[in-house]
């Protein structure tokens, strides 16, 4: 499956798209997640062991992990680079799951806002990939030749490499932000 079949599946399904990677060798023991995962591996390998039944999946191949499936993770020694979709069966993604979230992808979360009518022009964040949820108030997000306003509750992810601007509503913006340092491309 290529990936924007696999995304437009995961879009189709009700999955948020998250793009990310994962160190050489890293090692998650048996745990559960609170959401149902799909991943679409773009290079490196990762080793999925469920009921002492490894795994391993690499470019090109896909995987499920439904919430509550207990599973361990293992990543090769080359990293691991995936595109993955994330559903909560309970709802709407909440501010606790979504820092969560951030925090077991070695995301440093940051709480903050700007003010009314606030603008910035084209830039990229360069070595760092975003996430952003929205708090209170909306702020517009001009990429890839159109622009989407997000709102409370409502969450976005801007690669590092991404040229764009930002222009915040007539109330201001409060959100939670996460940054990580981009993972070099893993082939």
């Amino acid at each position: 499956m290529d990936r924007l079949e696999f995304e437009a599946d995961l879009r189709r399904d009700g999955f948020r798209v998250v793009n990310s990677s994962l160190r050489p060798n890293t090692r998650e023991a048996n745990h559960c997640h609170d959401f149902d995962a799909r991943i679409l591996v773009l290079g490196g390998e990762i080793t999925i062991t469920r009921d002492n039944n490894p795994e391993t999946f690499r470019a090109g191949q896909c995987c499920e992990v439904p919430a509550g499936s207990m599973h361990a993770e293992l990543v090769g020694p080359e990293g691991v680079a995936y595109v993955a979709g994330r559903r909560r069966n309970g709802g709407p993604l909440s501010r606790e799951a979504f820092e969560s979230d951030l925090r077991r992808e070695g995301f440093e979360v940051i709480n903050g806002g700007q003010k009314p009518n606030f603008a910035e022009e084209l830039h990229a964040h360069g070595d760092f990939d975003v996430r952003i949820m929205v708090l209170s108030g909306e702020i517009t997000v001009t990429r890839d030749g159109g622009s989407t306003t997000f709102q409370a509750g409502e969450h976005c992810e801007i690669p590092g490499d991404c040229q764009h601007s930002t222009k915040v509503g007539p109330e201001g913006v409060a959100y939670i932000v996460g940054k990580v340092c981009r993972q070099p491309s893993v082939n």
